[in-house]
């Protein structure tokens, strides 16, 4: 009977074993869905390589030699780089970039939460707002700097006649031509111009909290200052906290703002990375070293932002 039974089961025809597709069948399958994507990208993907991949690279090498444009380029491993520590006047560059990051950050994601928060109160004229504010944005930034020039100017400029007028000409002095001064007067104007733009995006964030929890806070008697503490500033933190580190990047690339206004001066007392890249460059032609700036840039702003990615997984994580 078992005899009989294991040759039925012998007999009996296996299941359909459907055929594995071989490679090559699977990447024309894969180029047929992928392929007009791909199509699309790439005019981005070789601007991007031709225009920021590439002279990553050669910035990357060209930091190991000292060249100066014309004689061939001579090999030196570290030596720009171990020059670069002991340069006075790049970590004096350095600190300025900082001191403009942070404060510039704070500033214009501050104003810009504040208005974006008053403006979605719908005041009279909130629509008329909203395109006033965002305008400095949208000028351009040499235009921007030789504009405040001009306002920052010592006899005639708006700012000081407008202290005179107003009985506060002992506060007049040369905004951007005095050390102490300098560096904060740049900073007012990055804070002036980009406002806007952390406003505009806190101000999308603002507009899809649901309208409940701003009818309840309201019939609990809610003050506007526990309303933007508990239930605006929690809920938007995510496209906050983007927005800030966004703002830190730019900020830390900052160059024509200075260049128009100070050249990094009076003295080095405004002088930040780019501006300290550029004099080393295009004034003194030391390519090898003004690389070896430059990678380092590269370097503090990567750093930056693979912070930020790790916080923010790990924040969606937790959530």
């Amino acid at each position: 009977m078992a005899s009989s039974q294991q040759s039925l089961e012998t007999a009996a025809p296996r299941p359909f074993a459907r055929p594995q597709p071989s490679v090559r069948a699977r990447a024309k399958r894969w180029l047929q869905k992928n392929a007009m994507w791909y199509l699309f990208l790439a005019p981005a993907l070789l601007m991007l390589f031709a225009f920021m991949a590439i002279p990553l690279f050669k910035s990357l090498e060209l930091s190991f030699y000292q060249w100066n444009g014309l004689r061939p380029r001579e090999y030196v491993g570290l030596e720009n780089f171990t020059d670069l520590v002991e340069d006075r006047f790049f970590w004096g560059a350095l600190q300025h970039t900082i001191v403009f990051a942070v404060f510039a950050t704070l500033g214009t994601v501050g104003i810009g939460l504040l208005l974006a928060v008053a403006i979605s109160r719908r005041v009279l004229g909130s629509g008329i707002f909203r395109i006033a504010f965002y305008l400095p944005v949208m000028l351009p930034m040499t235009v921007t700097a030789a504009l405040w020039v001009r306002i920052y100017e010592t006899n005639y400029g708006l700012l000081n006649t407008l202290l005179r007028e107003i009985g506060l000409g002992a506060f007049a002095q040369q905004w951007i031509a005095t050390p102490q001064t300098a560096l904060g007067s740049i900073i007012a104007v990055a804070v002036w111009q980009y406002s806007g733009f952390p406003m505009v995006v806190l101000l999308a964030a603002i507009e899809n909290i649901p309208n409940d929890l701003h009818e309840a806070a309201t019939l609990d008697g809610v003050s506007e200052f526990q309303r933007l503490r508990f239930i605006t500033v929690p809920l938007i933190r995510p496209v906050l906290i983007s927005i800030s580190v966004i703002q830190v990047i730019f900020s830390l690339k900052v160059f024509d703002l200075v260049w128009v206004m100070t050249k990094g001066g009076p003295g080095e007392s405004s002088s930040v990375l780019g501006t300290y890249l550029y004099r080393k460059a295009f004034e003194l032609q030391d390519y090898g070293y003004a690389s070896a700036v430059a990678v380092t840039m590269f370097l503090i702003i990567f750093t930056v932002t693979y912070t930020y990615y790790r916080l923010m997984k790990i924040e969606a994580v937790e959530y």
